[in-house]
């Protein structure tokens, strides 16, 4: 019976055994997961700190350029209110050049037409004079 007892004792001190190799063997493999978990983690953290860093260096120059852009609008309504005011004026000075020429134009003719009434009651009082004499609006500076 002695000998069964041993054999049976050794039968469950090896079973014992197998059984701590494997808990040891599953106790390992799970500490080894866990060590890929955290540096996995640890890599993506990292990961994650790199790109808000860089998300907030593209927030920064986005900023940048709108405002840039901001400026170049205000710039552009400037421009256009500068070529808005610029035409207005063009547009004044155009009709009044218009005026001046259409009065300028009356001015000759009823000039003309006074030196025409002249030249008549002269013609009938005297005889006409040389043409080289009479005087002529590009002569007189009128």
């Amino acid at each position: 019976m002695k000998d069964t007892i041993l054999i049976i004792s050794v039968l469950v001190a090896i079973a014992l055994l197998l059984g701590v190799v494997q808990l040891a063997q599953k106790a390992d493999k799970a500490s080894k997961s866990l060590q890929e978990e955290r540096y996995s983690r640890m890599v993506a953290e990292e990961t994650l700190q790199k790109n808000e860093a860089k998300l907030i260096t593209f927030q920064q120059e986005l900023r940048d350029a709108n405002d840039k852009m901001a400026q170049i609008q205000d710039a552009m309504n400037q421009e256009k209110t500068t070529n808005l005011d610029l035409k207005k004026k063009y547009d004044a000075l155009s009709q009044a050049k218009t005026v001046l020429e259409a009065k300028l134009q009356a001015a000759l003719q009823v000039k003309a037409t006074a030196a025409q009434a002249a030249q008549a009651v002269a013609g009938q009082a005297q005889p006409p004079a040389p043409a080289a004499v009479q005087p002529t609006a590009a002569s007189t500076g009128h």
